[in-house]
This record gives C-alpha cells, structure tokens and sequence, in this order.
C-alpha cells in the first residue's frame, strides 16, 4: 500500500533520476579528466563487483536452507548514489574529498551491473535504465553547464527521488522481521557490501599494482569506510523485488527487508564515522 499513486511513484522512482546521474556523470567526467592514469578506474569497477556478487551469493547461500525465494537474490546488489552521497556528507571534509570520487565511479558501475542484470534475468524488464542514460550522457557531454545541471540535479531530482522512495508503506510485526526473507536482505546487503567492496577493491589493487603512495589508491580504512557507506540501496532494489517476486506476500516481506536495511545502514555509517575516522585521527 503506497500514499502516493504507484504510477507516480514508479515514474519518479526512475525518470528524475536521469537529471541527477546527468550531473554526476559530468562530474565523473571532471574528476577523470584530472587524472592521466585512466586504469585507476579498475579498482572503483572491482569494487562495484565486489559488492554486488557478495550480497547476491550471501541471499544465495542461506535460502538453500530456509524458506526465502531464491528469485530475490538481486535485490540486496544495487547501492543508491543519492543516499550514498547524503551519508558522505556526514564525514570530515579531507574524506569526502578522497572517497567521493571512488564512490562515485563505484555507485555508477554498481547502477549499471544492477540494472543490466534486472534487464538480463527478467524479460518482463529490460531497455535502458534512465540511471545510465543520465550517466552516459554525462559523461558524454562533459563540464558545460555542469553548475546549473549539479542545482536541478541535487535540488530538484534528488529531492523527488527520496520523496517516492518514503512513500511506500508496509505493515510491520517482529513477526515478519523473523522471515527469512526480510532477515537474509538485510544480512546480505548490510555486512555482504562492505565485505564485497573490500575485496573487490584489493583485488583491483593488485591487478594494477597501485602502491600505497598512489593518490587514487584508499587505504583499509577508508574502504571499510566506503562499503558502509553503499550499503544504501533503495530504487533499483525496489525495482528488482516488484519484478522478481510474483508473490504479493512475497513481495511486501523483501519491501519491508529493504527498507529496515536503511536504519541498519545508518548504525554502520555512524559506526564508521566514529571510530574508523577517530583511529585515522589519532
């Protein structure tokens, strides 16, 4: 049951998001253009695979034991820019000027696999997703207008997109937290992330024998960081389980499993903001 009309909760769960990644692909574009060495790249794109393939193999593993749909193990992959952005905010300044990029080129690529597998593995979903037309474009078009584009991006799109995400509602009984439906998405996405993107990250490390002077290199920290900070994920989750679970029962236990991920997310990021910046202080 939604206080808003699902036809316009659908729409703005998708469409004003392509003003938005239109300015974060400009940004992406920016950021690149600063650095000569374009394999460093690699690293944020081992990461995003990280995080998707951990998540989906955790659901994966524990629904050969319980009752849990295997059909939902693409929805804990996908991590939401938007809300990744907003918890950046939240660390000090000479992080988030560090982290931001590399989440950025990590949140892009995550969208992208995430969408491009909701498009593989269901055929009553595929086309483009409006998320990468914006990315894509971005990148494409480059800084012109990026100022006014970053204003309707942040402040307009943004503010529609979270608006849509809030306005589903579902009844909540511990009961249903004991599912393993709901239990699986919020294990699977709240430790799977993190631990995804930080051997992803590794490994991208390694493949291109970055060294720990390398300026675009983060340390453990600011990995560990980073993955709690993707553990956000609300549209294309919410996409994938409205596709995969024909089941309404079904369907509303993994919306409920999405959605009490977000309070979990919020204790790791401030976890994270407490002790792993104050040990980088100290």
């Amino acid at each position: 049951m939604n206080w808003m009309d699902p036809v316009w909760r659908d729409w703005l769960l998708t469409w004003p998001l392509l003003l938005f990644f239109f300015a974060i692909g400009q940004e992406l574009r920016i950021e690149i253009s600063r650095h000569t060495d374009r394999r460093h790249l690699i690293a944020p794109v081992c990461a995003a695979l990280g995080g998707m393939l951990i998540p989906a193999t955790i659901y994966l593993g524990f629904s050969l034991f319980t009752s849990a749909p295997k059909a939902a193990w693409g929805v804990p992959m996908a991590t939401d820019l938007p809300f990744v952005l907003l918890a950046l905010a939240i660390f000090p300044s000479h992080l988030q000027k560090k982290i931001r990029i590399f989440l950025l080129a990590l949140a892009i690529a995550d969208d992208i696999g995430s969408i491009l597998v909701l498009g593989v593995v269901t055929s009553t979903h595929g086309g483009i997703h409006p998320t990468i037309i914006g990315a894509v474009l971005g990148l494409l078009w480059g800084a012109r207008g990026y100022s006014v584009m970053k204003k309707i991006g942040y402040y307009i799109a943004l503010p529609l997109f979270l608006v849509a995400s809030v306005s589903t509602t579902f009844i909540f009984s511990w009961k249903s937290v004991s599912n393993p439906l709901v239990w699986q998405l919020i294990l699977a996405r709240s430790f799977g992330k993190p631990i995804g993107i930080l051997i992803g990250a590794l490994i991208g490390y390694v493949i291109l024998r970055m060294t720990h002077e390398h300026a675009m290199r983060l340390k453990i920290r600011e990995l560990v960081i980073a993955g709690f900070i993707a553990t956000f994920g609300l549209d294309v989750a919410l996409i994938f389980a409205n596709v995969a679970l024909s089941n309404p029962d079904q369907k509303a236990l993994a919306i409920m499993g999405i959605f009490l991920t977000i309070p979990v997310s919020i204790t790791g990021v401030l976890f994270a903001r407490y002790f792993l910046t104050s040990a980088t202080a100290a």
